[in-house]
């Protein structure tokens, strides 16, 4: 069993599922919000949120 973590943006008022972009080779990915900007370690207005999901296939 793995647990995988899905990053979610509040500030639209509603969860929106947050995708990596890509960067540098060398800087690790990071989900960040396309509307606010928000990526989980700077989220000054705090919207940031996961859900904790478990996968049984493994």
């Amino acid at each position: 069993m793995s647990i995988y973590r899905k990053w979610y943006c509040t500030c639209t008022g509603k969860p929106v599922e947050l995708g990596s972009e890509e960067l540098l080779e060398d800087e690790p990915l990071e989900p960040t919000c396309e509307i606010c900007g928000a990526t989980p370690s700077s989220d000054p207005k705090k919207t940031i949120i996961y859900r904790e999901i478990e996968d049984w296939d493994d």
